[in-house]
C-alpha cells in the first residue's frame, strides 16, 4: 500500500455539527488517553484533544500533520506522529482507546493490527457500513478471528452525506471492546485451521458424521447459517475433545 493509494481513499467530516452527533456515541473522559488513526484536517482531534487527557494522532501525509498542528495551536495534550499507521508500534501494558476515520481500502489491516497488536481497551471506528455487517458474520473467517478477543457493536450509521469527498456508500460507527481472549495461545494455530476449514463447509474434514451431529445438538445449533459466536466456541471445544 503506497502513500498516494491511502492519501486517495480518505474522506473529511467537517461539520462539526456531524462531528458532536459521532462524539456522544463515543465514550471518553478526560482520563482517557487516545490514539487516533488518521488526524485528517484536526476536526476529531481537537474534539478529542477537548475531552481526553491526551491525544496522539497518527497521520500518513505530512500536510494533513501541519494542518492538525495548526488547528491544535492552543492545546498542549496532543502530538501528532507523521507514519503510516499499518507500520506503527503501539504500545503494551499500557491503557489507552483508539478513535479512528479508517480508509476504505485497507480497512481489514487496520483491524487486525488493533485487535492483535494493540491493548486498546475500547476502539471507535468509521468504516464502511457493508463492512461493519461483515465483521459481525459469524460466517466469515475475520469475524470469527476477531471476536476470540473483542466484542463488536455497531453504534450509529453515518450518512455518506457526511464527508466530503462524498463515498458512493454509508458508513457505520462501530466499537471494538476488549474482553481476555477465548483462545488460548497453545489452541490458536488449532483454532485457525478450525475456522478456515469450517467456512470454506469442510465439515467432513473436521469431524466424522457421528461427531458433527453430537456437536450440533450439543452447541444447540439447527441453522448452520445462523450461529452464534458462542456456539462456534462450542463446537471447537467440541473438536478439541474428539482430537485429543
Amino acid at each position: 500500500m503506497n502513500k498516494k493509494n491511502i492519501k486517495d481513499s480518505q474522506n473529511f467530516i467537517t461539520s462539526k455539527r456531524n462531528i458532536d452527533k459521532i462524539m456522544t456515541n463515543i465514550s471518553l473522559n478526560e482520563h482517557d488517553n487516545i490514539f487516533e488513526i488518521g488526524s485528517g484536517k484536526g476536526h476529531f482531534t481537537l474534539e478529542l484533544a477537548k475531552r481526553c487527557n491526551y491525544v496522539t494522532a497518527i497521520e500518513i501525509d505530512p500536510k494533513l500533520c501541519r494542518i492538525t498542528k495548526n488547528k491544535l495551536i492552543e492545546y498542549e495534550n496532543f502530538q501528532v506522529i507523521n507514519k503510516d499507521i499499518l507500520q506503527f508500534k503501539f504500545p503494551k501494558n499500557k491503557s489507552y482507546k483508539i478513535y479512528g476515520n479508517i480508509p476504505y481500502n485497507i480497512s481489514t489491516d487496520i483491524i487486525r493490527k488493533i485487535v492483535f497488536e494493540s491493548t486498546a481497551t475500547e476502539s471507535y471506528l468509521i468504516v464502511e457500513y457493508g463492512f461493519a455487517k461483515r465483521l459481525l458474520n459469524t460466517n466469515r473467517s475475520l469475524a470469527l478471528f476477531l471476536m476470540t478477543e473483542v466484542d463488536i457493536s455497531i453504534l450509529s450509521k453515518i450518512p455518506r452525506e457526511y464527508f466530503h469527498p462524498k463515498p458512493r456508500v454509508n458508513s457505520s460507527l462501530i466499537v471494538l471492546k476488549r474482553h481476555p481472549s477465548k483462545i488460548s495461545l497453545k489452541d490458536r494455530k488449532q483454532y485457525e485451521n478450525f475456522v478456515m476449514k469450517w467456512v470454506n463447509k469442510e465439515y467432513k474434514k473436521i469431524f466424522t458424521k457421528n461427531q458433527f451431529n453430537k456437536s450440533l445438538k450439543h452447541a444447540g445449533i439447527d441453522d448452520l447459517n445462523n450461529i452464534s459466536f458462542e456456539q462456534f466456541l462450542s463446537l471447537f471445544n467440541s473438536y478439541k475433545l474428539f482430537n485429543r
